[in-house]
This record gives C-alpha cells, sequence and structure tokens, in this order.
C-alpha cells in the first residue's frame, strides 16, 4: 500500500493513485508517529457534488473510521495542507477550469478561467449553468455522457477554446468539466513561432549558401605524377572521417584540396564552415568559434550566440592558418576533436558535436613546438592523416594547362575570346620561379587578360617581375605597364634583342608617367616616387632615353 504524508501535493497523490492503481493509502502521521488507511475513491465525487471545500474533506476523512477523530478537528495539519494544496492546485492550473455537477450547477472555478472568459466566482458558484452561462454547452455533455471539443468562445478581445468532458464514475455521470485555453496567446505564439521559423529557414539558407564547400577533385588541374599522387591521397581520405593536416607553401591550392575532400565525403550535403585563424584576434575567435551565452561578456547579443564550430555539426570544420592560432585556444579546440564537446562561453553545460576538423598551414609547426607557440598534442590529433601540397616548381609541366584554364574561367566573356599564351610567353612561365606558385600565376592571368589588345598574349604584356635579374627584362614596377602591352612592339626576344625590348619598355613607361602627373618638377616629384627611383635617376633616364 502506497503512502503519503503532509509534504505531498494533490498532484503527487493523484500521480500515485494513477501509477498503483489502488484508492487506498497509508497516510503517515509523521508528529505521532502513526499511519492511517485512507481511502481516496470518493474525493472528486464528493467535491463536485456540491459539498463545500471543508465539508469535502471532513467527509472524506469520516470515510475512514481510523481517521474519525481527525476528521473532527479540521484544523490538524492534514485538514489545512489538504485543503489548501487540493484549491492551490486548480488556480495554479494556466488554463481555466469549470465543473459542475450532475444537476448542472456550477461548483467551482479557477483564476484561470474567471481571467479568460471575464466570469466571476462569486456569480458563477452555486448557479444553474443555463442562467450563469447562456449557451454554455456543458449541460449537453452532462447529460449526454459524450465528450465536446474545440468549441470556439469569446470575451471582449480573448477568444477562447473549450474541451468539455463528462466525469462518469462507476457507469454514472457525476457531473461535468470544462478547460478553457485563451487562444489569443496561442495565435501570439503562432506568430512568435512563425517568426522564428523565418529567422531559422533564413539561418539555414545562410548555412547553404555561406557555409558551402565549392571545389572538386576537378577544380585541381595537374597531371604530373606529383600532383596525381596527392589528388589520389586526398580522394583516399575523403571517405573517411579522420581529421586531415593540409600543409604546403602560401599559394599552392591547400584550400581547393579541403573543400574537394569534404565533397567527396559523406558529409557533402552537410555544412563546410571556414574559420581563418589568422585574421581573428584570439580573445575573439573563442567566442566566435564556440559561442557565448546571454551576459557571458560585456556587449554580448541578446540570446547569445552560436559558435562556428556548432554550425558545421555533421559536416566539416575548416581551419585555415591554424598556426597563428592562440595556444590557450588551441586547448579548446583539442578537446573539440578528442570528446566531440564544445563549452560556449557563460555556460556551465557543454554541446556534443559531430563533425570532421580539416585544418591547412604554410607554418612549420615543428618549430612552432619547439618554441612553445603550438601544442604537441593538438599536432598529433590533427597530423592523424597529412597531405602535403607540392609547391609549383616541382611540377612545371602542368603551369601551362592551369594557366589556359585560368584564362578560360576569367575571359569567357572576352572579345577576343578565348585567349591563349604565345609560344614565347608559355616558355617564359615554364621557366619562370613561382614564388606565389598557383596563386600568383592566377593574378598574373587575370592582369595580362585585362591589358591585351591581342587573342594571343605576348610576353609585352607580362608584369616587370618577369624581366628581373637574370629572366629577361628591365626591373621596374607595373605601372603604367599598359603601354608596353603593344602590338606595335616585336614580342620580346623574338625579332629584337634585349637591350631594344628594355629600351622600349622603359622609355613608354616613363612616358605614360609623366603624361599622367606632369612633365613639371612637381609632376616629374611623383613620377620618380611611383617609380622608385630618386629625381636625379629620373632625370638622367629622360636625358638617354630621348623624351621629350
Amino acid at each position: 500500500m502506497a503512502k503519503i504524508n503532509e509534504n505531498q501535493t494533490i498532484l503527487d497523490i493523484i500521480n500515485l493513485l494513477l501509477e498503483t492503481k489502488d484508492y487506498n493509502l497509508l497516510y503517515e502521521d509523521r508528529k505521532n508517529g502513526q499511519e492511517y488507511p485512507l481511502d481516496t475513491r470518493y474525493l472528486f465525487d464528493l467535491f463536485i457534488s456540491g459539498m463545500p471545500a471543508q465539508q469535502t474533506i471532513v467527509s472524506l476523512l469520516q470515510l475512514n473510521p481510523a481517521l474519525k477523530d481527525l476528521a473532527a478537528e479540521p484544523q490538524s495539519m492534514l485538514f489545512k495542507t489538504a485543503l489548501r494544496q487540493f484549491v492551490s492546485i486548480f488556480d495554479s492550473l494556466h488554463d481555466g477550469v469549470l465543473i459542475a455537477d450532475a444537476n448542472e450547477i456550477v461548483r467551482y472555478i479557477n483564476k484561470s478561467f474567471e481571467r479568460i472568459s471575464g466570469a466571476k466566482f462569486d456569480n458563477l458558484v452555486g448557479q444553474e449553468l443555463v442562467i450563469a452561462r447562456p449557451g454554455a454547452k456543458l449541460g449537453g455533455v452532462i447529460r449526454s455522457g459524450k465528450p465536446l471539443l474545440g468549441v470556439k468562445r469569446k470575451f471582449g478581445d480573448i477568444e477562447y477554446m473549450t474541451d468539455m468532458h463528462p466525469v462518469i464514475i462507476n457507469g454514472v455521470c457525476i457531473g461535468g468539466i470544462t478547460i478553457a485555453r485563451d487562444i489569443t496567446e496561442i495565435q501570439q505564439l503562432q506568430t512568435k513561432l512563425s517568426k522564428y521559423r523565418i529567422r531559422y529557414n533564413d539561418l539555414l539558407r545562410q548555412v547553404k549558401t555561406e557555409h558551402t564547400a565549392t571545389y572538386t577533385f576537378e577544380d585541381i588541374i595537374g597531371t604530373h605524377p606529383v600532383m596525381q599522387q596527392t589528388k589520389s591521397l586526398a580522394q583516399k581520405l575523403a571517405s573517411s572521417s579522420i581529421p586531415v593536416l593540409i600543409r604546403g607553401e602560401s599559394g599552392v591550392g591547400k584550400e581547393l584540396f579541403a573543400h574537394a575532400i569534404h565533397l567527396a565525403s559523406k558529409r557533402a550535403k552537410r555544412p563546410f564552415v571556414t574559420v581563418n585563424c589568422a585574421a581573428i584576434p584570439g580573445p575573439l575567435l573563442e567566442s566566435e568559434l564556440f559561442g557565448y551565452t546571454e551576459g557571458a561578456f560585456s556587449g554580448a547579443k541578446a540570446g547569445g550566440k552560436q559558435g562556428l564550430v556548432a554550425l558545421a555539426h555533421t559536416g566539416t570544420l575548416f581551419l585555415d592558418e591554424i598556426g597563428d592560432m592562440d595556444i590557450e585556444l588551441q586547448v579548446k579546440l583539442l578537446r573539440a576533436i578528442h570528446s566531440g564537446e564544445i563549452q560556449p562561453l557563460g555556460s556551465e553545460k557543454t554541446v556534443k558535436v559531430d563533425l570532421r576538423f580539416i585544418a591547412v598551414t604554410n607554418a612549420n609547426l615543428e618549430k612552432k613546438i619547439s618554441e612553445g607557440k603550438f601544442r604537441e598534442d593538438l599536432f598529433y590529433r590533427l597530423n592523424a592523416s597529412q597531405i602535403v601540397v607540392p609547391p609549383l616548381r616541382e611540377h612545371k609541366e602542368d603551369i601551362v594547362s592551369m594557366a589556359n584554364f585560368f584564362l578560360q574561367k576569367y575571359f569567357v566573356d572576352h572579345p577576343l575570346s578565348p585567349l591563349a599564351l604565345s609560344p614565347k610567353t608559355q616558355e617564359i612561365f615554364t621557366d619562370f620561379p613561382w614564388p606565389g606558385n598557383v596563386r600568383e600565376l592566377e593574378n598574373t592571368i587575370n592582369f595580362i587578360g585585362s591589358i591585351t589588345e591581342q587573342q594571343i598574349i605576348s610576353s609585352n604584356c607580362l608584369p616587370p617581375i618577369f624581366y628581373e635579374s637574370n629572366s629577361k627584362v628591365l626591373s621596374m614596377p607595373t605601372t603604367a605597364f599598359h603601354h608596353v602591352c603593344d602590338a606595335a612592339l616585336p614580342e620580346c626576344g623574338n625579332s629584337i634583342s634585349l637591350k631594344e625590348a628594355k629600351y622600349h619598355g622603359e622609355k613608354d613607361i616613363i612616358m605614360a608617367a609623366l603624361e599622367k602627373y606632369g612633365s613639371n618638377l612637381a609632376g616629374k616629384k611623383k613620377v620618380a616616387k611611383e617609380l622608385g627611383i630618386s629625381l636625379t635617376t629620373l632625370y638622367g633616364r629622360i636625358n638617354i632615353l630621348k623624351i621629350k
């Protein structure tokens, strides 16, 4: 037999009855150290029969011979607790409650029913339903013994929905109960929900557009064996979810490999979130990575903010320039990789995440570890698999095909399309060391494709850097170099000497600069500054080149 005491609420007792399906309970009188049997079958019956609340409790006690003495003491702890809790449980409900007996007399309404319907307790309780609530349908529910759901009513600006149920005990309908819900509040909640749904969809679209991988393995150009081996390794690693560390010099295309690995993986349709560890200061990077709760720090957004790690959940987190991450932040990143858990700033709870980590760097991480600037344990976590992207000078055979790819990519709508490199330009490209690797090649193609006046791009269009030292021309900045890209000039190294090419190129650059700034003293000072030479040297070159 289940036990109750004065510390339990009516709701506790109801839940206990539903769980045990036994109406017989033992009441523990802890003060006197005694137990009393308590039959609860008649509690609701007595309550809705019209008997005042105090008399209901007394009658309940009197049904149990062992409790008759307690019933005679209505001020006892049991009586006061039961009475207070019985009324409080209904008054605490947000929904309105109206109870009527079998004679269709209103016996009880709670405070929420007063608020929703506008009815008053004193004007309603004890009155017949047909008089107290004209048009009320609860009487019909009591007579038919069948529930009636979803009946709309209105009081002032408040619209509410009522559900009515008969109360049947032992096959006999002893009354009915109405539950009233304020649908004005529901409508307001629906409006808020609609706004949240719109915001959610906007964020989802943002994730899909901003946090999406772009490049596939088909975008990685290269037939040289070293490139083929690198691509093959990356394609094999794409099928797993282990962290990948991609290393290589600046501009070799490490980012392309990160994108391609994601798009070739099972997570291809999930977010691909990029974090530039070098571009965001350490303290700010922590909140961007892991998010924060409202009030986590001064200036924190209301409602907090979801971090990039959480945004990458089920997808891939791409950590660009991982070697520049603050060492204190590396500890939290290590935890996320190791346990799959993150802790937003200001939160005491951790959040589970499922994602893949791909990190890239051009830094010497081993050296940073020895200098105490990079955690060794994080290095080994990220270095579960490593890809080294070769510099362009190690697969020069791919330079021309890459150049043609960029010409097609950026100048497909050019009036002279399709643009192509002259044999001499191809030769210069192949011999050039490309310290900036593929990125430098891409930028060079963008430059010469923009200034060419011929379909076949001659070496005259190349920036001055290609003619420095023992290459083939002079050491001059690119300012006004469009004068060199001239169809009237023979292509460098073909029909004129290096000396002649240098003469024509330097003269055209200085003349263009003088035309831009003027040939007076102030203009010449600006020309000398832009060309990176002294004013005396400029006068000397003007004299030698016979510039008027």
